[in-house]
């Protein structure tokens, strides 16, 4: 006979007691829109909430363009990172005391903190 209980295959309690309550239209149209907003299905989102957890909503198309300039901007140094750290301190030395280098590299590192300010700002919002 089958648990109707517990899978142990994949560790999910199967729900088998229904619970059910009364609300207003109005009620109904915001818990619908709340849980649509966080991605879950309302009677997940009920749960949750009775349960004292509080969904997060999911991340909007700004905020996971955000993410993913994140990753390639931590992409993008860990390349830098790399590209140096193969140099011989003579190579490091050299490129750093090279005034047209050093304009360059302040010119793209003020560039990097520009855009780790609006993804941050994007990010807040």
């Amino acid at each position: 006979m089958k648990k109707n209980y517990f899978d142990p295959n994949n560790f999910k309690v199967n729900k088998t007691c229904r619970m059910g309550f009364r609300a207003t239209q109005q009620e109904q149209i915001t818990i619908q829109a709340k849980a649509q907003a966080c991605g879950k299905a309302v009677s997940s989102y009920i749960r949750q909430c009775a349960l004292g957890h509080k969904p997060k909503l999911r991340m909007t198309r700004s905020q996971a363009q955000a993410y993913i300039s994140i990753s390639e901007a931590r992409c993008d140094l860990i390349h830098i990172k790399h590209a140096l750290n193969a140099m011989s301190q003579e190579d490091r030395v050299r490129c750093f005391a090279d005034s047209y280098f050093m304009r360059r590299w302040i010119s793209s590192a003020n560039k990097l903190i520009k855009r780790w300010r609006e993804i941050e700002r994007t990010l807040t919002e």
